[in-house]
């Protein structure tokens, strides 16, 4: 069974040449994982969260920026909702046919 076993020899290896291979193989595999997680995941970590302050941070300015438009709006409705500001049954148009 020991024969069909797949994967690196055990961690004991009695030859200082292959301690040495096994050595250099743990320094790249870490060096290689460490790149990775430098040069590839951190800038995509950053791009996600700058592009989701940056989404916050216009979806704020645009509320900010429909407040004046809210507020003339209001205005201007309130001004129309009042009784003297509505056309009174003398003002409006006559049918034709009458």
């Amino acid at each position: 069974m020991e024969q069909l076993r797949i994967g690196l020899p055990p961690r004991d290896a009695s030859n200082p040449v292959s301690r040495l291979l096994f050595g250099l193989a743990a320094v790249v595999v870490g060096v290689s994982v460490l790149a990775v997680i430098l040069f590839v995941i951190l800038p995509l970590v950053g791009i996600i969260v700058s592009a989701a302050v940056g989404g916050v941070i216009l979806a704020l300015a645009g509320v900010v920026m429909m407040i004046p438009f809210l507020l003339v709006a209001a205005t201007i409705l309130i001004f129309f909702s009042r009784s003297s500001a509505r056309r009174h049954a003398a003002v409006r148009a006559q049918s034709i046919g009458r």
